[in-house]
């Protein structure tokens, strides 16, 4: 073993003056005299034989040395404080960190987390909105919600739900456009959402599986980022959008949005769950999967795929 590393208790009083660069403020943080942070940072300086540490008025600046000590010891702290929380499991209550894509958080997951709160009110939610893909087992997030699969190692993932894909209009737009039939469709405005996971969903797809022969040419479009701006785009009266049931099923049944065919693109977009089955937050995870998973399952138009890859 590295003999430095007998000088632990050190490093933990320079972590605080670093992070502070304040020899009084460390002090307050660790439960001792300013005189004792001084005395510890001149005895790890002298085992280190350097400087770590420059007086600037009342501020301790870092000096090049201490800086890169500095960062060393933070990860270092960070790595010790991660294998704590994996050995050492917490209860049921508490915050639980949930990420999903901006579309799939604000149209589907939060209007329901009121149903998680009232079942169990002892849990916190706290619900991040990202398209990327997320280490769940090194980071402050619990569980992913995301689309498309992505093999991750030594991560749990499950295909959580296959949504099909069809087109949404206002009633006007369908009233107005007369869309009795497919061929109707590239009369409109069409708007398409481009991105990840949305390879496959396009309307040329959709023309081809509906056998309506039609160039991109001659039709009117535009492309939008997320699910979301294509379903605010359509509300508005204007254009029809190409949607997964679950972004848009609330907006039909309350009839803010038809759904003018039964032409969709199936299997649809994919949905895929991933956590980290040793989180110290396990209890807290599960009880939130398996709602999420009920909650899906009494969608009448999703039927939840239990397949653990």
């Amino acid at each position: 073993m590295d003999k430095r590393l007998r000088h632990i208790a050190l490093l933990r009083c320079f972590d605080a003056a670093a992070r502070h660069q304040s020899y009084n403020v460390a002090a307050q943080e660790l439960s001792i005299t300013q005189a004792a942070v001084s005395q510890q940072i001149r005895n790890l300086e002298e085992h280190l034989k350097l400087k770590l540490f420059t007086r600037d008025g009342r501020t301790m600046r870092l000096t090049k040395q201490g800086k890169i000590l500095s960062t060393s010891v933070t990860k270092a702290f960070d790595e010790l404080s991660l294998g704590f929380d994996r050995i050492q499991k917490e209860p049921q209550a508490g915050v639980l960190t949930v990420t999903a894509s901006p579309s799939f958080c604000s149209r589907w997951l939060v209007p329901r987390l009121w149903k998680l709160s009232a079942l169990h009110p002892n849990i916190q939610v706290r619900a991040l909105a990202s398209a990327q893909y997320e280490d769940v087992r090194h980071s402050d997030i619990d569980v992913a919600i995301r689309q498309g699969e992505k093999y991750i190692d030594n991560v749990h993932q499950e295909t959580l739900l296959v949504d099909p894909v069809f087109p949404v209009c206002s009633p006007r737009v369908f009233k107005e456009k007369d869309l009795t039939h497919p061929n109707k469709v590239s009369e409109c405005w069409l708007v398409e959402a481009i991105g990840v996971g949305r390879s496959g969903f396009s309307w040329q797809d959709w023309f081809a599986l509906a056998g309506v022969s039609v160039k991109s040419d001659q039709y009117k479009w535009m492309e939008v980022t997320t699910w979301e701006m294509g379903i605010n785009a359509v509300l508005s009266g204007h254009g029809i959008f190409l949607t997964s049931g679950c972004m848009a099923q609330d907006l039909i049944d309350s009839g803010a949005l038809v759904k003018p065919f039964d032409i969709q693109i199936e299997p649809g977009l994919r949905f895929s769950l991933l956590y980290d089955e040793e989180s110290p937050r396990i209890a807290r995870i599960k009880i939130f999967t398996d709602w999420l998973r009920k909650e899906l399952a009494d969608s009448t138009l999703h039927l939840p795929l239990n397949t653990t890859v």
